[in-house]
């Protein structure tokens, strides 16, 4: 489902009372709401034709939408940051922001670049848990109201 109780940064819109992945940004005329596992197809709404656009999505009005912002997550395990990519069967998969090459990343973390790291943590071991959001709708209403 495309909320962001998954703690999957993105951009989302929220229509009908469902929070939809979704494309596009305050220069759009329209929204694109993207229908993945588990969402709700969305009521009153064709579907997107545009063959270069994401399947299964649907355009829509930003005036019709309660919400529409970025979102992104952090985390610490074991007091140190991490940048989310999701959560799935309660554990959190993450990029560490910490020093690259120490030796908590050496000892803990998967390395995946010459610098960069993850790991994936049972969730009930994290801690602040945070989510950041820039609002694209109130950008999108102030550009389109001259």
């Amino acid at each position: 489902m495309a909320d962001t109780t998954d703690y999957r940064g993105g951009r989302y819109a929220v229509y009908q009372g469902h929070a939809y992945w979704s494309v596009g940004d305050s220069s759009s005329p329209m929204i694109t709401l993207c229908v993945r596992d588990g969402d709700p197809v969305p009521e009153g709404l064709e579907p997107n034709r545009d063959p270069r656009g994401p399947s299964d999505s649907y355009l829509v009005d930003p005036r019709e939408v309660t919400a529409w912002y970025t979102s992104s997550w952090t985390f610490r395990w074991k007091g140190e940051e991490f940048a989310s990519y999701g959560c799935i069967d309660d554990r959190i998969s993450g990029y560490y922001q910490g020093t690259k090459g120490s030796p908590f990343a050496e000892v803990y973390l998967k390395r995946v670049g010459v610098i960069e790291y993850e790991g994936t943590f049972p969730l009930s071991e994290v801690t602040d848990l945070t989510e950041k959001r820039i609002d694209l709708l109130s950008a999108w209403k102030a550009k389109h109201s001259q």
